[in-house]
């Protein structure tokens, strides 16, 4: 019974994969001709933003379908709630999509299929209808809480030179390297986001924020190389497409800070170079995230291939913010272990290395 489901559902992500643009465009379609009103004076352009959202509604779906997981959709639900919401978008336009997408798959699956795709669709509408809760990421009684909210301000504010100058200082005064990464710069770039997420910044500002972020941490290098090395190695990467790379670049440089050899590929790394690189170069670690739901099925591929291209002896772990989610399987990867932060990285590390 299992196996059977387990090919029905292969045969639906099949499907959804190889008509992904006929099948966006029939929801569009369907869209318009149940509330003209509502997207006609957007004209044109607004057909084709239409047509490139259905697009990410489908993408999330399909992962959601092939990794049998819920979660996956109705996070992704819950996000573009708040984004429309941020927009200024109609409320139903998200209703109306989802409504439209279960009926075009009612017509394109056979009535083996359906079920099977079914309740992720169900856990979208669920998500649509819970309220969206108040988020803020930097609380100022926190550890370096006044720090992070005064950093965070000048970035906004477009003062990178203060937003360094605080950083800097911050340092010579004692606060650890470590700390700042963990309680400034990444609650930072959480609250970043969040505002871009609400539409109170531009995109253009975020991009700012985060290529400030980047530069400030440069300059905390001689801080971070200056440790004494323990001849281990760390291979760090970014699985899929993914430009999300501050958070793996915090966990290189975590291990740089515990005296570990690192390499840091950054941003959208090949399988076939992360596997040339840790056989070249002898790598005991290698680190592997993802931030978009989207790749947890490229990071499982990814996990396994690299298993079979590289020495026994080398580790894999893995993390990101796709996984730091409950009701995410960490165990159906077969890396030998899961961190969900940069702190936690480390430790998992030393211990697979002592073992």
């Amino acid at each position: 019974m299992v196996k059977q489901i387990d090919t029905l559902r292969s045969s639906v992500v099949a499907i959804l994969q190889q008509n992904h643009s006929a099948l966006s465009e029939k929801v569009v379609n369907k869209k318009y001709e149940r509330e003209p009103h509502l997207w006609e004076k957007y004209g044109e352009a607004g057909k084709v933003h239409s047509l490139r959202d259905v697009g990410y509604h489908f993408q999330f779906l399909t992962e959601a379908l092939a990794m049998n997981n819920t979660i996956i959709f109705a996070d992704y639900v819950a996000w573009v709630k708040k984004l429309f919401k941020g927009l200024n978008l109609p409320e139903v336009s998200m209703q109306c999509a989802l409504e439209c997408i279960d009926e075009v798959l009612k017509e394109k699956l056979s009535t083996e299929q359906y079920p099977i795709v079914s309740p992720i669709i169900e856990a979208g509408f669920a998500a649509l209808n819970s309220p969206l809760p108040s988020i803020s990421f930097i609380d100022r009684n926190a550890p370096q809480g006044e720090l992070a909210n005064a950093y965070n301000q000048a970035l906004l504010d477009g003062d990178r030179h203060a937003a360094q100058k605080l950083i800097l200082d911050a340092v010579e005064q004692g606060v650890a390297v470590k700390d700042i990464y963990l309680n400034v710069f990444q609650k930072s770039q959480y609250e970043i986001g969040n505002l871009w997420l609400e539409n109170k910044i531009n995109v253009a500002k975020e991009h700012f924020c985060t290529a400030a972020t980047q530069h400030i941490m440069s300059q905390l290098y001689p801080y971070i190389f200056s440790t004494q090395r323990n001849g281990h190695s760390f291979l760090a990467a970014n699985i899929g497409g993914e430009l999300h790379e501050i958070g793996i670049r915090m966990v290189a440089d975590f291990f740089e800070m515990e005296g570990w050899d690192t390499f840091y590929f950054g941003s959208n790394t090949p399988i076939d170079s992360i596997i040339e690189s840790a056989n070249e170069y002898k790598v005991n670690l290698i680190g592997l995230s993802i931030t978009l739901p989207t790749h947890i099925s490229l990071l499982k591929d990814a996990v396994e291939k690299i298993r079979k291209g590289t020495s026994p002896s080398t580790k894999i772990i893995i993390g990101g913010f796709a996984l730091n989610r409950e009701g995410i399987p960490i165990n159906q990867f077969k890396a030998d272990g899961y961190a969900p932060n940069a702190t936690l990285a480390v430790t998992l590390g030393n211990q697979l290395i002592r073992s």
